[in-house]
């Protein structure tokens, strides 16, 4: 008889007949416990304190690089030089920025971005009622 309801409801499944049931793992059904939200807390102050330094230093690097860099190759100011310490991770003969250097910086934006996007907003304190289990859903 078992065996009949299993085989009707993988049918029902396949065929779509409306029935389709919700089914859930029992780890879903289980709250969470303070352990998981604790974790969830410290994962969630360290990605928004790791965000705001890399706004930081993107505010940084725009200040003492990539800005004076572009105002110079603007005007064609042969004599400009970069921030000392380019020079000793680049060497003394880079003369440019290069398209790994433009990446570097996308991609330091693109990651604060997608951050404050998708991650902040999803605080560990606001109330249960109000935040859905994305895995249960």
């Amino acid at each position: 008889k078992a065996e009949k309801a299993e085989h009707r409801h993988a049918s029902d499944h396949r065929h779509g007949t409306g029935k389709e049931e919700i089914d859930s793992d029992q780890e879903d059904l289980i709250p969470d416990n303070w352990f998981i939200r604790l974790v969830h807390c410290i994962a969630w102050v360290l990605t928004v304190a790791l965000s705001l330094l890399s706004l930081v230093f993107i505010g940084y690097q725009l200040w003492a690089l990539y800005v004076p860099y572009c105002i110079a190759k603007f005007k064609g100011d042969a004599t400009y030089r970069f921030p000392e310490y380019f020079y000793r991770v680049w060497g003394h003969d880079a003369t440019d920025l290069t398209s790994e250097h433009w990446g570097y910086l996308g991609a330091c934006a693109a990651m604060a971005f997608m951050s404050f996007r998708y991650v902040v907003p999803q605080h560990p304190f606001q109330s249960r009622t109000t935040r859905s289990h994305l895995k249960g859903e």
